[in-house]
């Protein structure tokens, strides 16, 4: 009987790997064509990124899928007194290969917006930073954290807590009270009956200044 040897085979390389190695030897360089109105410097926007790295992703058949991780949103006040929605989300990308091989990349995507579109405007920049990171493109899209001073202006204070029971009680108290030495119509009475439990202190405030005032040009009249 003869022994025979059998040679060990190294495992295969992932399809994705030999892939993403193409696409980082073809994508070799992106300007900065676009300028920031505001502030003056120049970077590569999102469409950028996409007019330049389609077609080299696509010429390896290897294509990335979007998965949000975490989405935090908060309001935040700008100089002109105006609101703006600041999101931040961790998104995770996987650049598949056509034999289902993947590698996955994780990012953070910001963004604010006046309206309703600081969700999309973190996703694009997400995309974004994925793209240039794992394809190896100088950008400056992250600068120096020396580089930069910041002065935002102070968070908006988060919206209070609603009124206790005992909150309530106190003011349906004050109410009642107001009501035996202020002289009051029957439709006062009857909206204080069925809706004092529902009245903020505020709107319980005005009230009581309405009647107040009421009665006061009464007595001047008389």
């Amino acid at each position: 009987m003869t022994d025979k040897t059998v040679e060990a085979k190294e495992p295969e390389m992932p399809l994705i790997h030999t892939q993403m190695n193409k696409i980082q030897k073809q994508a070799d360089a992106l300007a900065k064509e676009q300028k920031n109105k505001t502030q003056g410097w120049v970077f590569r926007g999102i469409d950028d990124a996409y007019n330049y790295l389609h077609d080299i992703f696509a010429a390896h058949q290897v294509f990335s899928i979007p998965r949000v991780m975490n989405i935090a949103r908060e309001e935040r006040a700008t100089k002109n007194g105006g609101v703006l929605i600041y999101t931040m989300l961790t998104v995770e990308y996987d650049f598949v290969a056509v034999d289902g091989s993947k590698v996955t990349a994780c990012v953070i995507g910001e963004a604010m917006d006046s309206g309703d579109k600081s969700c999309s405007k973190a996703l694009s920049m997400a995309h974004k930073l994925a793209l240039f990171q794992i394809t190896m493109l100088p950008t400056m899209f992250s600068a120096e954290a020396d580089a930069e001073v910041h002065e935002p202006v102070a968070k908006i204070p988060e919206k209070q807590e609603p009124e206790t029971p005992s909150a309530i009680m106190e003011q349906l108290a004050a109410l009642s009270d107001f009501r035996e030495a202020h002289e009051t119509t029957l439709e006062e009475n009857d909206y204080i009956d069925k809706q004092a439990d529902r009245l903020t202190y505020k709107q319980a405030d005005q009230l009581i200044a309405r009647i107040k005032a009421r009665n006061a040009t009464k007595s001047e009249a008389k």
